[in-house]
């Protein structure tokens, strides 16, 4: 096999990074052998030999040029990988295996053959950087990131595992066809609607490309049109993509007026309209469409979130008691109730807000909801009172 101790390559007109790396003739007997013995799955005769010449003998890798000058580093633990032995990958790390581009090269191949995130788990643990490029690297032509391709792979626990060790869920690479890439648009394109969530909450910021690309994407599955989207999980994307990206509002104001009335969807547009005049248009915690026991969301009287059920709305309160309406009077009103009692010159016991047909109490201990005068928790006086319908 032919001995190469440098690779360069070059990753644009102007920049040439040399990458050094050991050949084949720079291995030792040991470790070639045990390279040859791994090709061969002989993995317990590679134990024993370590066992008895020192671990060492796992710590060889070399580069190879495969094709269209692109190289792959081979090692006794990108085999491993490739052939999911999780025994031998943590054996070799524990060796002392430190060659990171190999690691990279054991990251990517056992994340293309299972969704399984053990092996990247451990590989991230041993000190695998989750942001190296390996064209950066002077290895491949073509940008790679490994949360990209979890998020192209619909890999949910490896790019969880990549987010939890600081991957940047922000990176983009450019293919070799030019398109800009990046974890989150990358859910759109494969339809992973949890993966999306995931990213955006983690600190995915939208772009003026991404707003394009979801409103392509969601209104082409929305008319049939894209095999890998159901209508119900582009609706749903599309509301997740909005509320929890708050991508800018005349961008998306802009891609709006350019679809063509034939191609809108009525569920699009009514979201769209409601996120651009500042409406809630889901429910503040898992995004859905609309309560769970009824047609409309249940709205809080401060009329800047909604909910699909009590317990939403209960997981929520903590956080936006703080924001809510302000604090509550003597009669454990909030500053919106006072104005709606003002206007409708009708008092409501309890602290209920009809708003929808449903009553939300707002109060300090509580939230509850309802449908058509559900009993709710004055958590200023502990007492208990009906909310009365319009």
């Amino acid at each position: 096999m032919e001995a190469q101790s440098e690779v360069q390559s070059s990753h644009n007109s102007s920049e040439t990074t040399n990458l050094r790396v050991r050949g084949w003739d720079d291995l030792t007997d040991g470790q070639q052998l045990c390279l040859n013995w791994a090709r061969e799955q002989d993995w317990d005769r590679i134990k024993g030999y370590a066992k008895e010449h020192g671990p060492e003998v796992l710590l060889g890798a070399f580069a190879e040029e495969c094709i269209d000058e692109e190289w792959e580093v081979f090692s006794v633990l990108s085999l491993a990988s490739q052939y999911g032995n999780v025994e031998m990958v943590k054996l070799t790390l524990e060796a002392g295996f430190n060659n990171n581009e190999s690691m990279y090269t054991a990251a990517m191949i056992s994340m293309n053959i299972s969704d399984n995130s053990i092996i990247l788990r451990m590989l991230l643990e041993h000190g695998l950087d989750p942001n190296m490029d390996l064209r950066v690297e002077g290895l491949l032509r073509k940008s790679s990131n490994l949360l990209v391709l979890a998020a192209e792979r619909r890999h949910i626990d490896q790019a969880i595992a990549l987010l939890d060790h600081g991957a940047n869920v922000n990176k983009e690479v450019v293919s070799m066809h030019g398109h800009v890439l990046s974890p989150l648009n990358c859910t759109f394109i494969d339809g992973a609607h949890d993966l999306c969530r995931l990213v955006l909450t983690r600190g995915a910021i939208p772009t003026t490309n991404d707003v394009y690309l979801v409103f392509c994407i969601c209104l082409k599955a929305c008319k049939g049109k894209n095999p890998r989207l159901s209508r119900d999980v582009a609706i749903k994307m599309f509301a997740t993509f909005l509320h929890l990206g708050k991508p800018d509002s005349d961008v998306v104001r802009d891609k709006f007026n350019l679809n063509h009335p034939s191609y809108c969807d009525p569920t699009i547009t009514n979201i769209t309209k409601h996120y651009l005049q500042g409406r809630p248009f889901c429910c503040f915690i898992c995004e859905a469409l609309t309560a769970k026991e009824r047609d409309k969301l249940l709205m809080c009287p401060c009329r800047n979130v909604a909910y699909c059920s009590r317990e939403c709305q209960l997981k929520h309160w903590r956080e936006h008691r703080l924001q809510c309406a302000g604090p509550l009077n003597e009669r454990g009103e909030s500053e919106a109730m006072v104005k709606k009692r003002s206007k409708t010159g009708k008092g409501m016991k309890g602290g209920g807000a009809d708003v929808g047909g449903a009553d939300v109490g707002v109060a300090e201990g509580a939230v509850a909801t309802g449908k058509n005068g559900a009993t709710g928790k004055n958590g200023k006086k502990g007492k208990k009172g009906r909310g009365k319908k319009k």
